[in-house]
């Protein structure tokens, strides 16, 4: 009886002690989710690269020898939908479970379930790394669109939201596409430590004219109301902030900058971006916090040229000449002065015709986001 008394006595203790553990880890983990903290960051496209939970943790262990702060996962595209979602019928249940790893059935492509988006949130949540799911809309929608027309009454939906005279994406003035939006992220929401960011891309959008302009203020000004009544902060990319409508955006979202020309093939369009598109500066003096994820530095594709070693020796020598104010990846002489500007993240892009795995992935970009993250010095103005 005695010893059974020292056993709850010490399995109380223990508890106590965990409680006051996760108490101090909570309120650094939401301290260093602050816009107004400096943030150093890693973004993995997992729409066109399956990546595990192991691998993903793998990421975060990365981040964390390195102090890095968070891990961005991009997990839709036009090319895969990379998470579950019961709202596009990509479920546990309709799915081949092999080694681990789930497969729709109808596209074979891999997908996280929710309990593995879930557990890996939670995972960097004890390492203090802030997992930040990117759920691309409304463009890049071609996997959502794909998914949703196996069934009747999605083929009917997706009638209604998509936009055939766009770049796969879905009619951002319409009332329909800000209800299905806020749909699919209520999957996801619930998942997230109360503080932390989600990110809503908006990015790569058809914007011809003023009422584009208004629509995608309205649009992306609904998200960021939906977002903050579940205690959660947006994050945006930076291609649909105008200049002609930038005082009209909630200024506490959180802007990723990767480009003003959004690096277009065609002369006029490119041309039409840098006059639309508010610089990164522009962005900081309006009050936007902002993260430089400046593509010509910062972007890494997954093509075998990319890790040759001549590549590594080329990307080695440019990195060594970039500073975190350093934010048009078309131009070093372009700066920014403004404590706005709050970090930095270096990306793994897929955009090739993959042919690796997460693992290789990891591996072949190890030097590259290492090399980043060490690179504290380049964090400061």
């Amino acid at each position: 009886m005695r010893n059974k008394r020292f056993i709850i006595v010490g399995m109380i203790l223990f508890l106590v002690l965990m409680f006051i553990q996760l108490g101090s880890l909570a309120k650094k983990t939401l301290a260093d989710t602050s816009n107004d903290t400096k943030r150093i960051g890693l973004s993995l496209d997992c729409s066109r690269t399956y990546y595990s939970p192991s691998t993903i943790k793998k990421n975060i262990d990365l981040l964390k020898k390195d102090h890095g702060t968070y891990l961005q996962l991009h997990l839709n595209d036009n090319e895969r939908y990379g998470v579950e979602s019961s709202t596009l019928g990509q479920t546990t249940q309709n799915a081949t479970l092999k080694d681990g790893v789930y497969y729709n059935n109808k596209t074979h492509l891999a997908f996280l379930s929710k309990n593995q988006l879930l557990d890996v949130i939670q995972y960097g949540y004890t390492h203090g790394i802030e997992v930040i799911p990117e759920i691309d809309l409304p463009g890049h929608a071609q996997s959502i669109f794909k998914l949703l027309s196996y069934t009747s009454e999605g083929k009917k939906l997706v009638k209604e939201l998509e936009n055939k005279d766009g770049y796969n994406e879905m009619y951002y003035n319409k009332q329909a596409t800000i209800d299905f939006s806020k749909k699919l992220l209520s999957e996801y929401v619930g998942m997230l430590p109360s503080g932390y960011h989600i990110i809503v891309g908006a990015d790569e959008i058809t914007i011809s004219d003023k009422s584009d302009q208004e629509a995608v203020v309205k649009y992306i000004n609904a998200i960021d109301d939906y977002v903050n009544a579940n205690h959660l902060k947006l994050e945006m990319w930076n291609d649909s902030f105008h200049k002609a409508v930038l005082s009209k955006y909630h200024k506490d979202i959180l802007i990723n900058y990767w480009s003003l020309t959004g690096e277009v093939s065609s002369s006029k369009d490119r041309k039409d971006n840098i006059r639309m598109r508010a610089t990164l500066p522009e962005l900081n003096k309006a009050g936007f916090k902002t993260i430089n994820y400046n593509s010509y530095y910062l972007y890494m594709i997954t093509d075998p040229t990319s890790f040759t070693n001549e590549s590594k020796k080329i990307w080695t020598s440019e990195f060594k000449k970039w500073k975190m104010n350093m934010w048009n990846d078309e131009s070093t002489k372009d700066i920014t002065k403004s404590a706005n500007n709050i970090g930095a993240a270096i990306s793994i892009w897929g955009e090739y015709p993959n042919q690796y795995t997460g693992d290789q992935t990891y591996n072949k970009t190890y030097y590259y986001v290492d090399t980043f993250l060490k690179a504290q010095d380049k964090f400061t103005k």
